[in-house]
């Protein structure tokens, strides 16, 4: 069965179409829900974009430091950081290891 579908800009009545005939205008809801639902998908993307560039990691922030002592106490603790990470991890491999 076709459908008839009342265009909101021109009033006239389109069977089987996304597009008015008459003047173009989008009709199906399918597609607006689409073109919205993209929309909103592309500015999450860039609000994450502008969010992960206007805060850097503690790390990336002080790293180059002007300061000499800045610098050391930031590498100091990024390293402990990744050993204590490393050794999470391999805590975590041997269990598995053991399990199976």
């Amino acid at each position: 069965m076709a459908s008839h579908i009342k265009c909101p800009n021109c009033g006239i009545y389109n069977t089987d179409k996304d597009y008015c005939t008459n003047c173009n205008t989008l009709l199906s809801y399918q597609k607006k829900r689409e073109l919205a639902f993209a929309k909103e998908e592309k500015e999450r993307k860039e609000r994450e974009r502008i969010n992960k560039e206007n805060s850097p990691s503690l790390y990336e922030k002080y790293k180059n430091h002007r300061f000499f002592l800045v610098r050391a106490f930031v590498k100091i603790i990024h390293s402990i950081w990744m050993a204590f990470m490393a050794i999470g991890m391999f805590v975590a491999w041997l269990i598995s290891a053991v399990v199976a």
